[in-house]
């Protein structure tokens, strides 16, 4: 009696935890779609250029949750800016 007890607890927890790891998985999913977008931007990087550039795109109504500045014409005092939008379409 009591080993068939075991059997029975030992399956119903071993089907909790995979399901669980499944939910996790879906989860990771969904987080993972981002759009990358790239536009070169006037003026320089400056001290912050995530910052820079994010302000950047939020004055063309777009906005970046995360952004990589780099310098693109230093003659002309010009950047690049490529960032992570939350959502589609880029």
């Amino acid at each position: 009696m009591k080993s068939s007890t075991w059997i029975i607890v030992s399956c119903v927890l071993m089907f909790c935890v995979l399901n669980h790891v499944k939910e996790v998985k879906s989860l990771e999913k969904k987080v993972n779609k981002v759009c990358i977008r790239a536009q070169v931007f006037e003026q320089n990087c400056g001290w912050d250029g995530n910052k820079t550039c994010i302000a950047g795109f939020n004055k063309i109504k777009r906005y970046p949750f995360s952004c990589e500045c780099t310098i693109y014409v230093e003659a002309n005092s010009r950047r690049l800016c490529r960032c992570k939008f939350p959502t589609t379409p880029c």
